[in-house]
């Protein structure tokens, strides 16, 4: 595992884009008719939650809206 410093402005900023990314992500989902890429856009999106969950473990400040 590689240490990476991060201030907790630059981690806020990662939070938000993930957010903001994975809400257009999740209109995707709803309208997509192709199982396949609904399937991997859903892993995906837990990938998401995972990776704002790590983060908000180093700021001590839930940013998710999930």
């Amino acid at each position: 595992m590689v240490d990476v410093p991060l201030s907790d402005r630059e981690i806020e900023l990662i939070q938000y884009v993930i957010d903001r990314y994975r809400k257009a992500m999740l209109f995707e989902i709803a309208n997509t008719d192709s199982r396949d890429l609904r399937a991997y856009l859903q892993d995906r999106e837990d990938q998401f939650i995972a990776l704002v969950e790590k983060l908000e473990s180093f700021t001590g400040r839930p940013e998710f809206s999930g």
